[in-house]
Protein backbone atom coordinates (compact mmCIF):
# COMPACT_ATOMS: atom_id res chain seq x y z
CA UNK A 1 0.00 0.00 0.00
CA UNK A 2 1.36 3.24 -0.77
CA UNK A 3 1.69 6.18 1.88
CA UNK A 4 -0.99 8.60 0.20
CA UNK A 5 -3.16 5.45 0.18
CA UNK A 6 -2.58 4.94 3.49
CA UNK A 7 -3.14 8.26 4.62
CA UNK A 8 -6.34 9.04 2.61
CA UNK A 9 -8.04 5.98 4.67
CA UNK A 10 -8.20 8.71 7.57
CA UNK A 11 -9.35 11.66 6.22
CA UNK A 12 -12.24 11.95 7.60
CA UNK A 13 -10.04 11.69 11.25
CA UNK A 14 -7.80 14.18 10.06
CA UNK A 15 -10.53 17.09 9.36
CA UNK A 16 -12.22 17.01 12.33
CA UNK A 17 -8.64 17.41 14.24
CA UNK A 18 -7.59 20.83 15.70
CA UNK A 19 -4.04 20.36 15.15
CA UNK A 20 -2.49 18.04 13.07
CA UNK A 21 1.31 16.67 15.03
CA UNK A 22 3.87 14.25 13.75
CA UNK A 23 6.26 12.31 16.19
CA UNK A 24 9.36 13.33 13.52
CA UNK A 25 13.03 11.95 14.52
CA UNK A 26 13.68 12.81 10.83
CA UNK A 27 14.50 8.96 10.43
CA UNK A 28 12.99 7.50 7.02
CA UNK A 29 10.19 6.54 8.60
CA UNK A 30 8.76 9.28 9.99
CA UNK A 31 9.88 11.84 7.17
CA UNK A 32 8.25 9.84 4.81
CA UNK A 33 4.65 10.29 7.06
CA UNK A 34 5.23 14.25 7.40
CA UNK A 35 6.39 14.53 3.72
CA UNK A 36 3.21 12.64 2.59
CA UNK A 37 0.71 14.18 5.03
CA UNK A 38 2.07 17.55 3.56
CA UNK A 39 1.41 16.54 -0.19
CA UNK A 40 -1.99 15.25 1.02
CA UNK A 41 -2.70 18.65 2.33
CA UNK A 42 -2.38 20.29 -0.82
CA UNK A 43 -5.36 18.53 -2.24
CA UNK A 44 -7.42 18.14 0.99
CA UNK A 45 -8.50 20.72 3.88
CA UNK A 46 -6.41 19.62 6.87
CA UNK A 47 -5.83 21.52 9.86
CA UNK A 48 -2.18 22.78 10.70
CA UNK A 49 0.46 20.39 10.61
CA UNK A 50 3.28 20.65 13.50
CA UNK A 51 6.17 18.04 13.65
CA UNK A 52 7.97 17.25 17.35
CA UNK A 53 11.15 16.36 17.68
CA UNK A 54 12.43 14.60 20.88
CA UNK A 55 16.29 14.76 21.64
CA UNK A 56 16.72 12.08 24.12
CA UNK A 57 20.43 12.79 24.00
CA UNK A 58 21.69 9.23 23.78
CA UNK A 59 23.65 9.69 20.35
CA UNK A 60 27.10 12.39 19.53
CA UNK A 61 25.10 13.54 16.60
CA UNK A 62 21.48 14.49 18.84
CA UNK A 63 21.64 18.01 18.72
CA UNK A 64 22.64 18.22 15.18
CA UNK A 65 19.70 16.04 14.11
CA UNK A 66 17.36 18.28 15.82
CA UNK A 67 18.98 20.77 13.71
CA UNK A 68 18.03 18.66 10.68
CA UNK A 69 14.40 18.18 12.02
CA UNK A 70 14.27 21.60 12.10
CA UNK A 71 15.55 22.63 8.95
CA UNK A 72 12.92 19.57 7.22
CA UNK A 73 9.96 21.37 9.18
CA UNK A 74 10.99 24.80 7.43
CA UNK A 75 11.69 23.67 3.94
CA UNK A 76 7.59 22.08 4.12
CA UNK A 77 5.99 25.02 6.01
CA UNK A 78 5.41 23.39 8.98
CA UNK A 79 5.48 23.94 12.57
CA UNK A 80 8.17 22.57 14.49
CA UNK A 81 8.67 21.71 18.23
CA UNK A 82 12.02 19.98 20.00
CA UNK A 83 11.89 19.18 23.26
CA UNK A 84 14.81 17.90 25.07
CA UNK A 85 14.24 14.60 27.76
CA UNK A 86 16.32 13.24 30.62
CA UNK A 87 17.30 9.11 30.13
CA UNK A 88 18.86 7.00 32.50
CA UNK A 89 21.41 4.79 30.37
CA UNK A 90 21.56 2.44 33.13
CA UNK A 91 19.06 0.29 33.42
CA UNK A 92 16.61 -0.82 29.79
CA UNK A 93 17.41 3.36 27.82
CA UNK A 94 15.30 2.13 25.22
CA UNK A 95 12.73 1.38 27.59
CA UNK A 96 13.34 4.47 29.31
CA UNK A 97 13.60 6.66 26.19
CA UNK A 98 10.06 5.28 25.22
CA UNK A 99 8.09 6.13 28.70
CA UNK A 100 10.01 10.09 28.19
CA UNK A 101 9.08 10.19 24.69
CA UNK A 102 5.48 9.81 25.28
CA UNK A 103 5.56 12.02 28.28
CA UNK A 104 7.37 14.80 26.15
CA UNK A 105 4.66 14.64 23.26
CA UNK A 106 1.74 14.50 25.61
CA UNK A 107 3.15 17.29 27.28
CA UNK A 108 2.71 19.24 23.82
CA UNK A 109 -0.84 17.87 22.96
CA UNK A 110 -4.19 19.39 23.84
CA UNK A 111 -7.70 18.41 23.57
CA UNK A 112 -8.35 18.24 20.03
CA UNK A 113 -4.80 16.95 18.77
CA UNK A 114 -3.87 14.08 17.00
CA UNK A 115 -0.61 12.54 17.39
CA UNK A 116 0.77 10.54 14.29
CA UNK A 117 3.51 7.94 14.73
CA UNK A 118 5.05 6.21 12.03
CA UNK A 119 4.92 2.80 12.93
CA UNK A 120 4.88 0.69 9.85
CA UNK A 121 3.61 -3.24 9.19
CA UNK A 122 6.99 -4.70 10.19
CA UNK A 123 7.54 -2.78 13.37
CA UNK A 124 4.26 -4.80 14.06
CA UNK A 125 5.00 -7.80 13.01
CA UNK A 126 8.37 -7.30 15.28
CA UNK A 127 6.43 -5.94 18.41
CA UNK A 128 4.21 -9.34 17.96
CA UNK A 129 7.30 -11.56 17.83
CA UNK A 130 8.85 -10.01 20.55
CA UNK A 131 5.97 -10.12 23.20
CA UNK A 132 5.01 -13.89 22.26
CA UNK A 133 8.56 -14.54 23.13
CA UNK A 134 7.63 -12.48 26.25
CA UNK A 135 4.68 -14.53 27.16
CA UNK A 136 1.92 -11.81 26.71
CA UNK A 137 -1.51 -12.53 26.11
CA UNK A 138 -4.35 -11.73 23.80
CA UNK A 139 -3.93 -7.79 23.96
CA UNK A 140 -0.38 -7.93 23.88
CA UNK A 141 0.10 -10.34 21.22
CA UNK A 142 -2.49 -7.94 19.05
CA UNK A 143 0.08 -5.69 18.85
CA UNK A 144 0.32 -1.64 18.76
CA UNK A 145 -2.98 0.06 18.66
CA UNK A 146 -4.20 1.88 15.47
CA UNK A 147 -5.58 4.45 17.39
CA UNK A 148 -5.76 5.18 21.63
CA UNK A 149 -6.28 8.04 23.50
CA UNK A 150 -2.71 10.22 24.72
CA UNK A 151 -3.66 12.40 27.77
CA UNK A 152 -6.43 14.91 26.48
CA UNK A 153 -5.55 13.87 22.78
CA UNK A 154 -5.68 11.04 20.14
CA UNK A 155 -2.60 8.85 19.02
CA UNK A 156 -3.10 7.17 15.45
CA UNK A 157 -0.61 4.90 13.38
CA UNK A 158 -2.01 5.35 9.97
CA UNK A 159 0.61 3.39 7.92
CA UNK A 160 0.75 -0.20 9.90
CA UNK A 161 -0.86 -1.01 6.35
CA UNK A 162 2.04 0.02 5.14
CA UNK A 163 5.60 -2.14 4.74
CA UNK A 164 9.46 -0.81 5.38
CA UNK A 165 10.08 -1.82 1.59
CA UNK A 166 6.87 0.78 0.52
CA UNK A 167 8.23 3.80 2.99
CA UNK A 168 12.14 2.97 1.77
CA UNK A 169 10.72 3.29 -2.01
CA UNK A 170 8.59 6.60 -1.47
CA UNK A 171 11.81 8.31 0.49
CA UNK A 172 14.04 7.38 -2.83
CA UNK A 173 11.16 8.24 -5.29
CA UNK A 174 11.07 11.74 -3.09
CA UNK A 175 14.62 11.75 -2.96
CA UNK A 176 14.00 12.72 0.96
CA UNK A 177 17.45 13.32 2.98
CA UNK A 178 16.79 10.96 6.01
CA UNK A 179 19.11 10.31 9.23
CA UNK A 180 20.89 7.00 9.67
CA UNK A 181 20.83 6.09 13.81
CA UNK A 182 23.58 3.62 13.22
CA UNK A 183 22.21 2.20 17.08
CA UNK A 184 19.90 0.30 15.14
CA UNK A 185 21.98 -1.77 13.38
CA UNK A 186 23.48 -3.02 16.72
CA UNK A 187 21.94 -6.92 17.31
CA UNK A 188 22.84 -6.91 21.04
CA UNK A 189 19.51 -4.60 21.37
CA UNK A 190 16.50 -7.12 21.43
CA UNK A 191 14.40 -5.73 18.61
CA UNK A 192 16.95 -5.06 16.12
CA UNK A 193 18.48 -8.98 16.70
CA UNK A 194 14.86 -9.46 15.68
CA UNK A 195 14.70 -6.98 12.63
CA UNK A 196 17.60 -7.83 11.41
CA UNK A 197 18.35 -11.82 12.19
CA UNK A 198 15.36 -13.57 12.86
CA UNK A 199 12.79 -11.85 10.71
CA UNK A 200 14.86 -12.29 7.40
CA UNK A 201 15.44 -15.69 7.89
CA UNK A 202 11.38 -16.24 8.79
CA UNK A 203 10.59 -14.36 5.53
CA UNK A 204 13.04 -16.21 3.29
CA UNK A 205 10.77 -19.22 4.62
CA UNK A 206 7.33 -17.67 5.00
CA UNK A 207 7.62 -14.71 2.39
CA UNK A 208 4.04 -13.84 3.52
CA UNK A 209 4.47 -13.98 7.39
CA UNK A 210 3.35 -10.03 7.76
CA UNK A 211 -0.04 -11.00 6.31
CA UNK A 212 -0.68 -13.39 9.03
CA UNK A 213 0.83 -11.75 11.65
CA UNK A 214 -1.65 -9.09 10.77
CA UNK A 215 -4.75 -11.18 10.61
CA UNK A 216 -3.23 -12.78 14.04
CA UNK A 217 -3.48 -9.66 15.84
CA UNK A 218 -6.71 -8.17 14.48
CA UNK A 219 -8.65 -11.68 15.94
CA UNK A 220 -6.50 -11.30 19.35
CA UNK A 221 -7.92 -7.50 19.57
CA UNK A 222 -10.98 -8.83 18.92
CA UNK A 223 -10.91 -11.36 21.94
CA UNK A 224 -8.75 -8.69 24.49
CA UNK A 225 -12.04 -6.14 23.70
CA UNK A 226 -14.51 -9.24 24.35
CA UNK A 227 -16.48 -8.55 27.74
CA UNK A 228 -14.36 -9.97 30.70
CA UNK A 229 -15.68 -10.86 34.12
CA UNK A 230 -16.65 -7.80 35.97
CA UNK A 231 -14.62 -6.74 38.90
CA UNK A 232 -14.96 -4.04 41.23
CA UNK A 233 -12.37 -1.42 40.03
CA UNK A 234 -13.05 1.88 42.41
CA UNK A 235 -10.32 5.02 43.02
CA UNK A 236 -8.63 4.90 46.77
CA UNK A 237 -8.26 7.60 48.96
CA UNK A 238 -5.70 9.56 46.83
CA UNK A 239 -6.93 9.13 43.52
CA UNK A 240 -5.20 5.16 42.36
CA UNK A 241 -7.39 3.05 40.48
CA UNK A 242 -8.02 -0.27 43.23
CA UNK A 243 -9.16 -3.26 42.68
CA UNK A 244 -11.12 -4.70 45.32
CA UNK A 245 -10.90 -8.38 46.50
CA UNK A 246 -13.82 -10.54 46.36
CA UNK A 247 -12.84 -13.78 45.03
CA UNK A 248 -11.27 -16.60 46.82
CA UNK A 249 -10.29 -18.32 43.83
CA UNK A 250 -6.82 -17.43 42.57
CA UNK A 251 -7.98 -17.81 38.87
CA UNK A 252 -10.73 -16.14 38.77
CA UNK A 253 -8.67 -13.03 40.40
CA UNK A 254 -6.14 -13.58 37.94
CA UNK A 255 -8.13 -12.63 35.21
CA UNK A 256 -9.90 -9.78 37.00
CA UNK A 257 -6.39 -8.51 37.16
CA UNK A 258 -5.56 -8.84 33.53
CA UNK A 259 -9.05 -7.45 32.15
CA UNK A 260 -8.20 -4.49 34.90
CA UNK A 261 -5.29 -3.76 33.35
CA UNK A 262 -5.98 -4.26 30.09
CA UNK A 263 -8.81 -1.38 30.71
CA UNK A 264 -6.07 0.91 32.39
CA UNK A 265 -4.33 0.89 28.74
CA UNK A 266 -1.47 -0.48 30.87
CA UNK A 267 1.16 -2.50 29.27
CA UNK A 268 0.28 -6.12 31.12
CA UNK A 269 3.13 -8.38 33.23
CA UNK A 270 3.53 -12.07 31.33
CA UNK A 271 0.24 -14.24 32.36
CA UNK A 272 2.52 -16.36 34.58
CA UNK A 273 3.86 -13.01 37.08
CA UNK A 274 0.21 -12.15 37.26
CA UNK A 275 -1.12 -15.66 38.30
CA UNK A 276 1.48 -15.65 41.41
CA UNK A 277 0.85 -12.22 42.05
CA UNK A 278 -2.68 -13.27 42.58
CA UNK A 279 -1.90 -16.55 44.46
CA UNK A 280 0.15 -14.54 46.95
CA UNK A 281 -2.86 -11.85 47.56
CA UNK A 282 -5.21 -14.75 48.47
CA UNK A 283 -2.78 -16.42 50.33
CA UNK A 284 -0.43 -14.18 52.13
CA UNK A 285 -0.78 -13.18 55.80
CA UNK A 286 -3.00 -9.54 56.30
CA UNK A 287 -0.19 -7.75 57.69
CA UNK A 288 1.87 -8.95 54.69
CA UNK A 289 1.64 -6.20 51.13
CA UNK A 290 2.28 -8.67 48.38
CA UNK A 291 3.53 -6.48 45.14
CA UNK A 292 4.36 -6.81 41.60
CA UNK A 293 6.61 -4.51 40.34
CA UNK A 294 6.13 -3.98 36.08
CA UNK A 295 8.17 -1.63 33.63
CA UNK A 296 6.19 1.63 34.96
CA UNK A 297 3.85 0.87 37.91
CA UNK A 298 3.79 -1.29 40.60
CA UNK A 299 0.20 -3.16 42.55
CA UNK A 300 0.76 -3.81 45.91
CA UNK A 301 -2.33 -5.72 48.24
CA UNK A 302 -3.57 -3.09 50.80
CA UNK A 303 -6.66 -4.43 53.18
CA UNK A 304 -8.99 -5.74 51.21
CA UNK A 305 -8.00 -4.34 47.87
CA UNK A 306 -4.89 -4.37 44.80
CA UNK A 307 -4.37 -0.76 44.72
CA UNK A 308 -1.66 0.69 41.17
CA UNK A 309 0.52 2.89 41.05
CA UNK A 310 3.14 4.79 39.20
CA UNK A 311 6.97 3.54 39.88
CA UNK A 312 8.09 6.62 42.67
CA UNK A 313 11.57 7.96 42.58
CA UNK A 314 12.93 6.53 45.87
CA UNK A 315 14.94 8.85 48.82
CA UNK A 316 13.55 12.40 50.43
CA UNK A 317 12.47 15.66 48.72
CA UNK A 318 13.51 18.68 50.26
CA UNK A 319 11.27 22.50 48.60
CA UNK A 320 10.30 25.69 49.04
CA UNK A 321 7.05 26.88 48.24
CA UNK A 322 4.91 30.44 48.48
CA UNK A 323 1.40 29.76 50.59
CA UNK A 324 -1.54 29.46 46.99
CA UNK A 325 0.89 28.52 44.80
CA UNK A 326 1.34 25.22 42.79
CA UNK A 327 4.36 23.19 43.37
CA UNK A 328 5.17 20.20 41.38
CA UNK A 329 8.03 17.69 42.01
CA UNK A 330 8.47 14.06 41.09
CA UNK A 331 6.29 13.06 44.83
CA UNK A 332 3.30 14.23 42.55
CA UNK A 333 2.01 18.13 43.61
CA UNK A 334 1.16 20.56 45.14
CA UNK A 335 -2.35 22.73 45.69
CA UNK A 336 -4.31 25.00 47.94
CA UNK A 337 -7.81 24.92 48.94
CA UNK A 338 -9.68 27.76 50.89
CA UNK A 339 -10.17 26.43 54.41
CA UNK A 340 -11.99 28.01 57.91
CA UNK A 341 -8.32 27.59 59.57
CA UNK A 342 -5.19 28.36 57.47
CA UNK A 343 -2.50 29.26 56.24
CA UNK A 344 -1.60 32.88 54.89
CA UNK A 345 -1.61 33.45 51.07
CA UNK A 346 2.26 34.64 49.87
CA UNK A 347 3.93 33.24 53.15
CA UNK A 348 7.03 31.17 52.88
CA UNK A 349 6.99 27.82 53.94
CA UNK A 350 9.23 24.23 53.09
CA UNK A 351 8.21 21.20 51.94
CA UNK A 352 9.94 18.02 53.18
CA UNK A 353 9.00 14.11 53.51
CA UNK A 354 8.04 12.98 56.31
CA UNK A 355 10.34 11.66 59.25
CA UNK A 356 10.03 7.89 60.52
CA UNK A 357 8.28 7.93 63.83
CA UNK A 358 7.67 11.30 63.01
CA UNK A 359 4.33 12.94 66.02
CA UNK A 360 2.73 16.00 65.46
CA UNK A 361 -0.59 17.75 66.88
CA UNK A 362 -3.21 18.43 64.00
CA UNK A 363 -5.51 21.25 64.93
CA UNK A 364 -8.37 20.28 67.62
CA UNK A 365 -6.65 16.56 67.28
CA UNK A 366 -4.61 15.07 69.93
CA UNK A 367 -0.93 14.26 69.34
CA UNK A 368 0.07 10.93 67.52
CA UNK A 369 2.32 9.16 65.10
CA UNK A 370 1.95 10.73 61.45
CA UNK A 371 1.69 7.64 60.36
CA UNK A 372 -1.13 7.00 61.75
CA UNK A 373 -2.98 10.02 61.09
CA UNK A 374 -2.05 9.20 57.07
CA UNK A 375 -3.45 5.71 58.24
CA UNK A 376 -6.62 7.11 59.59
CA UNK A 377 -7.41 8.95 56.58
CA UNK A 378 -6.66 5.86 54.15
CA UNK A 379 -3.52 6.79 52.50
CA UNK A 380 -1.97 3.59 51.02
CA UNK A 381 1.27 2.87 52.93
CA UNK A 382 2.96 3.36 49.36
CA UNK A 383 2.45 6.85 49.01
CA UNK A 384 2.86 7.70 53.41
CA UNK A 385 6.70 8.82 52.35
CA UNK A 386 5.58 10.80 49.66
CA UNK A 387 3.19 13.08 51.47
CA UNK A 388 4.84 16.73 51.37
CA UNK A 389 5.18 18.17 55.31
CA UNK A 390 4.83 21.57 55.36
CA UNK A 391 7.06 23.72 57.50
CA UNK A 392 8.37 27.43 58.85
CA UNK A 393 11.41 26.89 60.47
CA UNK A 394 11.59 23.71 62.43
CA UNK A 395 7.92 23.99 62.95
CA UNK A 396 5.57 21.75 61.03
CA UNK A 397 2.50 23.74 60.48
CA UNK A 398 0.58 21.53 58.21
CA UNK A 399 0.49 18.03 56.47
CA UNK A 400 -0.80 18.16 52.34
CA UNK A 401 -4.72 16.28 52.93
CA UNK A 402 -4.46 16.22 56.76
CA UNK A 403 -4.93 20.02 57.45
CA UNK A 404 -3.06 22.57 59.38
CA UNK A 405 -1.45 21.66 62.75
CA UNK A 406 -2.16 23.18 66.46
CA UNK A 407 1.54 24.40 66.51
CA UNK A 408 0.91 26.78 63.49
CA UNK A 409 -1.57 28.64 65.89
CA UNK A 410 1.30 30.31 67.06
CA UNK A 411 3.26 30.89 64.07
CA UNK A 412 2.23 34.03 61.85
CA UNK A 413 1.22 31.71 59.11
CA UNK A 414 -2.40 30.49 60.52
CA UNK A 415 -5.32 32.88 59.93
CA UNK A 416 -9.29 32.10 60.13
CA UNK A 417 -10.28 31.29 56.38
CA UNK A 418 -6.69 30.32 55.19
CA UNK A 419 -5.62 28.12 52.61
CA UNK A 420 -4.70 24.64 53.23
CA UNK A 421 -2.06 22.25 51.24
CA UNK A 422 -3.53 19.20 49.13
CA UNK A 423 -1.75 16.74 47.41
CA UNK A 424 -1.82 14.83 44.12
CA UNK A 425 0.03 11.76 43.77
CA UNK A 426 2.03 11.31 40.30
CA UNK A 427 -0.45 9.81 37.78
CA UNK A 428 0.04 6.29 35.81
CA UNK A 429 2.28 6.31 32.75
CA UNK A 430 0.28 4.83 29.93
CA UNK A 431 2.79 3.29 27.14
CA UNK A 432 2.24 1.17 23.91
Amino acid sequence: MTLLAALQGHVATFQTADRLCVGFSGGADSHALLHALVTLSRSERLPAIEAIHINHGLQVDADHWAEHCAQVAAGLKVGFTVESVQVDTQASPESQARVARYRAFEKHLGAGDVLLLAHHRDDQAETILFRLIRGAGPRGLAGMPETRALGAATLLRPLLAVTRQDIERYVVQHDLEVIDDTSNANIDIDRNFLRHEVLPLIESRWPGYRAGFTRSSAVLAQISKSPSLLHPSQVSAVGDPSLDLQTLDAAVLHDQIYHWLHGLDLQLPPHTTIAEFARQCLEADPDKQPELRHRHFVMQRWRQSIQIYPLKPSGSFCAEAVVGHSVQGDWGSLDWVQAPFGLDAGAVVSLRTPKPGEELKLRGRPRRSLNQCLQENEVPPYWRGSIPVICQGDSVVAVAGLGITQESSDKSVSCKEGLVPVWIAPKLCFVN
